[in-house]
């Protein structure tokens, strides 16, 4: 496989690929998929659409298009999910790569010290921005009613595998599951 230099960003990529997966410059200037009269020079690395000057919505090194522009976006992986509690994020990240979807968690915690700091301290667990969409998908899966990310029976604490509706060991209904 023969590699290139990206001349936005300067990661390395498969030379064959039409843009960059990190930022989304494009190897070759092609039409903006909202406006087919201008230029786009890279494509949004959330969903791959072409955008020119006027649709790019990052003000980073990397494209964004006017749908994916509030996803924050950090040398190509992107924020699927944000908490203050570590095991979440832990938990969160091992769902994901169950899944086959390739997850970190990035914390900034300092774990040294014993005082919650708060909203200091948020805990982010990132995708490949080419896979955000699919992520979310598997995180909206582990949501309760109320929101909130669960991952065992609210009755008896059982594990239980998205999609299952009913406990394996109690019987209970699931988050997400309808009566």
């Amino acid at each position: 496989m023969e590699l290139r230099e990206c001349s936005n960003c300067e990661q390395e990529f498969d030379a064959s690929e039409p843009s960059c997966p990190a930022c989304g410059q494009l190897v070759e200037p092609t039409r903006c998929a909202r406006h087919p009269d201008r230029t786009a020079e890279g494509v949004c690395v959330i969903c791959g659409q072409a955008v020119c000057e006027e649709c790019d919505r990052s003000e980073e090194l990397h494209y964004l298009c006017p749908t994916h522009e509030g996803v924050p976006v950090i040398q190509g992986w992107a924020q699927v999910y944000t908490t203050f509690d570590d095991v979440e994020a832990g938990l969160i990240r091992e769902n994901l790569q169950a899944d086959g979807i390739d997850s970190e968690v990035l914390s900034q915690k300092d774990h040294t010290l014993t005082v919650d700091i708060g909203e200091l301290t948020p805990v982010r667990v990132l995708v490949p921005a080419y896979e955000y969409a699919r992520a979310l998908a598997v995180v909206e899966q582990r949501k309760d009613a109320e929101g909130e990310v669960v991952f065992a029976c609210p009755e008896c604490g059982e594990a239980y595998e998205p999609g299952e509706t009913t406990c394996t060991r109690c019987g209970a209904l699931l988050p997400g599951a309808t009566a």
